[in-house]
């Protein structure tokens, strides 16, 4: 299941992060106008990287712009009609998402052959979605899209020449020029299943001297903790800081780390490298790095102190700070996590995969799958979880995240418009 917000809007700068335009300026130029087949087809590929299998896609339109979007499984959603159509309109125009769209586009898509039964059932769908937007949330769906087995055809069209069945090639319209509204430079696919294949083939070569740094920090790291767990310490041996003051100091320089990513620096030294990759050793250390990276240093020093308590300090833990920590592993927080230190966390693990072996890899995996659903894009996590799930069948923190999607489709923040990654994005205001 997918999520996203308003893909524009007026008063704020655009994706690229330029400059803001001018209200005149953005309704000259970026009003979408689907006129066709191929201009449904080609919103479809550049909000979602290529055409979904089996989906059922919502896409909200407010004066002339795209506004918030679902994509859910086409299957569940045939099955039971209201329970999916009730879903989509609470994430698409429920209390949450405002500013809500006025109508809606939506486009079903299945490989199967079209046919007129499945005409019949795609409609019963359609009929359910239609009932609950426009009777409990006054949206209308303006445009309806079917694209199954190869073909795309609008069932509400009457002209016989583009819309019988089976409707109008999809591979004749692949060579279609771009529509209007849709921002230049978007013909490169990123289709979102393919997300963590595309996020591991780019990340910098490895550096052969930095692999042997990397491999002589986790031999000294196990000889440590052996030696300090043995009753006899080897002569000159010096004893190490306290377990919690390492997790610590560690953390912290992850929080640096961040910090300085998120203000576009450039990716840490070799020696920053190192350190951090020590990080990703534990499902202790993997989980402290989302409420460092949603709320900062503060919020996730929580998570060392439940664990070490001798770091506790002497006043007591505010309840903010407990609540934020609690929540943010689900997105329960009521406010907008820092979405430049979660880009920057991705960018740091990118930096990091060629040097990430065994644990490294499985939690950085396990994290990359969490920041994709918290962002709202569920099949990209869900990318993250099969190729974790196929490296290291028993890892339960991505089953968790797989049954996450399962019971409460797409994270909370990206359920609510102003908390979300993609409003953030756009420079929506909180």
């Amino acid at each position: 299941m997918e999520a996203q917000t308003h893909a524009e809007d007026p008063s704020y700068p655009d994706a690229s992060g330029g400059p803001a335009r001018s209200a005149d300026d953005l309704r000259e130029s970026s009003r979408l106008d689907i006129q066709a087949a191929g201009d449904c087809l080609s919103l479809v590929e550049h909000t979602f990287g290529s055409l979904p299998d089996e989906s059922l896609i919502v896409i909200g339109l407010l004066d002339g712009f795209t506004g918030g979007h679902m994509r859910v499984d086409l299957p569940p959603a045939l099955a039971d009609p209201f329970a999916s159509a009730r879903l989509i309109a609470e994430c698409l125009a429920g209390e949450d998402s405002d500013p809500a769209p006025e109508a809606a586009l939506v486009v079903m898509i299945s490989k199967t052959v079209p046919s007129a039964a499945q005409d019949a059932l795609w409609q019963a769908c359609l009929d359910s979605l239609n009932l609950i937007l426009e009777s409990e949330y006054c949206v209308r769906i303006v445009q309806t899209w079917f694209i199954a087995g190869g073909y795309i055809r609008d069932p509400q069209c009457s002209e016989s020449r583009c819309c019988d069945l089976p409707g109008q090639d999809v591979a004749l319209l692949q060579d279609r020029p771009g529509i209007p509204g849709l921002p230049p430079g978007t013909s490169e696919r990123r289709p979102l299943h393919e997300a963590a294949q595309i996020f591991l083939t780019q990340a910098p070569p490895a550096d052969p001297e930095l692999v042997r740094r990397c491999q002589h920090a986790r031999e000294r790291q196990g000889g440590a903790s052996q030696s300090s767990s043995a009753q006899t310490r080897p002569p000159g041996h010096r004893p190490l800081q306290s377990q919690g003051q390492e997790a610590e100091l560690l953390l912290k320089r992850w929080d640096t780390t961040l910090e300085e990513l998120r203000k576009d620096a450039a990716p840490p030294n070799k020696d920053v490298l190192v350190d951090l990759l020590a990080q990703l050793r534990s499902a202790t250390g993997r989980d402290l790095l989302i409420p460092l990276a949603t709320h900062g240093f503060d919020v996730a020093r929580v998570g060392v102190e439940g664990v070490h308590p001798g770091m506790r300090r002497t006043e007591p833990v505010q309840d903010t700070r407990l609540a934020d920590y609690a929540g943010s592993f689900l997105g329960e927080t009521g406010r907008r996590p820092d979405w430049e230190r979660v880009d920057a966390l991705e960018r740091l693990l990118q930096q990091l995969v060629p040097y990430a072996q065994d644990s490294e890899r499985e939690n950085l995996l396990c994290l990359m799958a969490w920041i994709e659903w918290a962002r709202g894009r569920g099949t990209a996590a869900g990318s993250f979880v099969d190729l974790c799930l196929e490296e290291f069948p028993q890892n339960q923190f991505s089953q968790l995240i797989e049954r996450f999607m399962q019971l409460k489709g797409v994270c909370q923040w990206a359920k609510v418009k102003r908390h979300s990654w993609s409003w953030s994005r756009r420079g929506g205001p909180n």
